[in-house]
């Protein structure tokens, strides 16, 4: 119970008026001496009792009277009494991530998540201010709401084809409600599955007396599920038009020994399907297809989360490129020949030329000569010189060519290895084994561009590492068109171990196709990822038709759509990319609540799963339903009953002063003695004998 006026409580000090009437109004009469005092001492003494608790009774009634008049004036609520609150700053975090797609009996765990945020927003008030976080999507704008625009959002809000981050969410609420509380009380509503992944990190800390928060969750166990991890195209190495490739398709998931189809889908048509183990790879043909963008997905049998039993891919199928190299290298031309055999490219001016130099879209240049004359639109491939003797005639070439980059003698002496590449392709890993013996350094030698998007120089433009932090492969854009790729090694056993290892004819394949496309490749990208678009975009048509414009150069926020997303220039397509969740939102494990517990220490955590304990919850600083009338009504009828008890008693007293002997007469006196009214008869009856 509360009080709204708690000041006005002070009016019950009135209670002592009362008591001190009743111990002041004891009066003390004349003592009489006459022996006939012995009857009306008899009658006193008889009516005492019943005088005393009529008193009483009429004591308490007055004080409790007085009391619930103090009470009332202070207006006493009810806090669990189901009524209203103080005007409250609310902040729901509401899951939506992968995860919570899981279906449970009928339902998926969104919509549970929904429920109670919607009995949250039916329970507000007019005063009330509430912000919708969706954990999985955290680029998307909060803005402040009443209860009915919020509720519009809820219901809105869909499973993601995302991660959440809680402690992100926990962290970005709290700023939400500081700010924005404007004297209001402030708590944070977290809706979550309580999925361990979604909370990755340190938690945020809680500052200076931060706002409760009331975390409700299903008690429901996650059941064993099944999901495509991860496509890879070909080891890694995108297919030539008319090559045929495969498709590795891993799978994963708790369905430990159980055994599942995977189905491989292109262009909307099944073309191929294959078992495997859970968890497994499948291998799948992918069959030989012309030059373009290839649009498919692999996929399981439907299970609980059906979310991450379907991976979208796109193949980005492009004709062997023309190469020709302006000097002959030994093992270059060994792994060329093997490439141009194998369909991979066509060579040039070579004595092994299958197309006419006319035709030649990158040009393999070694110590960077004839890079000057490389015409615009071509890709320039520089290997570095044998001899660091020559580093002023290759930078000189550079600098006539356009590209601003230089080379340098290395600064540390030894052997260099590759750094890791996280999350890497196979070819990637396969490097990490090499040895490189010589290299150099490359220093940027003019303003890095400012468009061209991953072209671009930067940090972006460096394609692989040596383990001390040095660039070993960069890639930008020539300023009147075409690409350039420079490496630090020459492909060389005096200089690296690459042209014997099995890393060699990958690494070149690389360096030839994605790296020195025009338009580089982005089959793939995450919910939430920039992409940098094509600079003759206008648009990206989504999975369900959607058209977002963009501009050419600028970024574009993947969505969390799952799907293919199609980039236009008009009506034609100039590339295509995937969007597919996280492979983390298909492990299902919980974390345990006294573990989350544990590690907000600091912040006031009320955890519950069940829904009447959670509306028991929300809106801590209640108000109730306010009882001042029931009180108010109760001190009337006090009121009635102490007058009708008083009358009573009033008018007992005047039927025993007045009652069949006549009014009371006053007492004579003789020989210094009191008589009592009725004395005299007394003795008179006696004188004759009358008992």
């Amino acid at each position: 119970m509360g009080f709204l006026s708690p000041l006005l409580l002070l009016l019950g000090a009135a209670v002592a008026v009362p008591l001190v009437l009743h111990l002041f109004q004891r009066q003390q009469g004349p003592r009489i001496v006459f022996p006939a005092l012995r009857y009306l001492r008899r009658a006193e003494k008889e009516n005492a009792r019943r005088i005393k608790l009529r008193q009483l009774l009429l004591l308490a009634l007055r004080a409790a009277m007085l009391l619930l008049l103090a009470m009332g004036a202070a207006r006493p609520f009810l806090r669990q009494g189901g009524g209203g609150h103080e005007p409250t700053a609310v902040a729901i975090v509401l899951d939506n991530s992968l995860s919570t797609g899981l279906v449970v009996g009928e339902h998926r765990v969104l919509d549970l998540l929904k429920e109670r945020a919607l009995e949250t927003l039916e329970r507000a008030g007019p005063d009330d201010r509430f912000w919708l976080v969706r954990a999985a999507t955290p680029w998307e704008a909060a803005v402040p709401g009443d209860a009915a625009s919020t509720a519009a959002r809820v219901r809105e809000t869909e499973v993601a084809s995302a991660a959440a981050d809680l402690n992100a969410a926990l962290a970005r609420a709290r700023a939400l409600v500081t700010a924005g509380a404007e004297g209001r009380a402030a708590e944070i509503h977290v809706l979550t599955d309580l999925q361990a992944s979604a909370f990755p990190g340190a938690p945020p800390a809680p500052g200076t007396d931060p706002p409760p928060v009331f975390v409700w969750t299903p008690d429901a166990e996650p059941p064993a599920n099944a999901a495509i991890a991860a496509v890879e195209i070909g080891g890694g190495l995108a297919p030539r038009a008319g090559e045929r490739s495969m498709i590795g398709v891993q799978v994963a998931g708790t369905r430990e020994g159980d055994s599942v189809t995977v189905r491989l889908a292109l262009d909307g048509r099944m073309s191929a399907a294959g078992h495997t183990a859970v968890p497994g790879v499948a291998q799948l043909t992918l069959p030989a297809r012309s030059a373009g963008f290839v649009p498919g997905w692999v996929e399981l049998d439907p299970d609980a989360l059906r979310g991450d039993d379907r991976r979208y891919f796109v193949v980005h199928v492009q004709p062997p490129p023309v190469v020709r190299v302006t000097q002959r290298l030994p093992f270059v031309d060994e792994a060329l020949a093997v490439l141009a055999d194998a369909g991979r490219i066509r060579l040039a001016g070579s004595a092994r030329a299958d197309a006419s130099p006319g035709e030649t879209e990158i040009v393999v240049t070694p110590a960077a000569v004839g890079a000057e004359a490389v015409r615009s639109g071509r890709t320039v491939i520089v290997l570095p010189p044998a001899s660091p003797l020559e580093l002023p005639a290759v930078n000189n070439r550079l600098a006539q060519a356009g590209i601003p980059w230089r080379y340098a003698r290395a600064d540390v002496g030894g052997e260099g290895r590759f750094a890791p590449v996280e999350g890497g392709d196979e070819l990637l890993r396969a490097l990490e084994e090499a040895r490189i013996r010589q290299f150099f350094r490359l220093e940027r030698a003019g303003p890095a561009p400012t468009t061209g998007g991953e072209a671009g120089a930067g940090p972006d433009s460096t394609l692989l590492r040596l383990r001390d932090g040095s660039a070993w492969a960069v890639r930008g854009d020539l300023a009147g068109g075409g690409r350039y790729v420079l490496l630090a090694s020459p492909f060389s056993v005096e200089a690296s171990t690459l042209p014997t290892s099995a890393a060699m004819l990958p690494l070149l394949d690389r360096i030839l196709g994605a790296w020195a496309a025009a338009d580089p490749a982005r089959p793939q990208a995450s919910p939430g990822e920039p992409l940098v678009m094509p600079s003759r975009a206008d648009a990206v048509q989504r999975p369900d038709g959607v058209r977002d414009p963009v501009e050419g150069g600028a970024r574009y926020r993947a969505p969390a759509l799952p799907g293919i997303y199609r980039v236009l220039e008009g009506d034609r397509v100039v590339d295509a990319f995937a969007v597919n969740p996280p492979a983390v939102e298909s492990d299902l494990e919980r974390i345990e609540r006294r573990r989350l517990a544990a590690a907000l220490d600091g912040w006031r955590v009320r955890i519950t799963d069940d829904p009447g304990g959670w509306l028991r919850l929300i809106y801590h600083r209640r108000l109730g339903r306010e009882v001042w009338r029931p009180l108010l009504l109760l001190a009337l009828a006090f009121m009635l009953v102490e007058a009708l008890a008083a009358a009573a008693g009033r008018s007992r007293i005047g039927r025993a002063g007045g009652g069949a002997a006549g009014p009371a007469r006053p007492p004579r006196v003789a020989a210094g003695h009191a008589e009592p009214a009725g004395a005299s008869g007394a003795a008179g009856n006696r004188a004759h004998g009358t008992p």
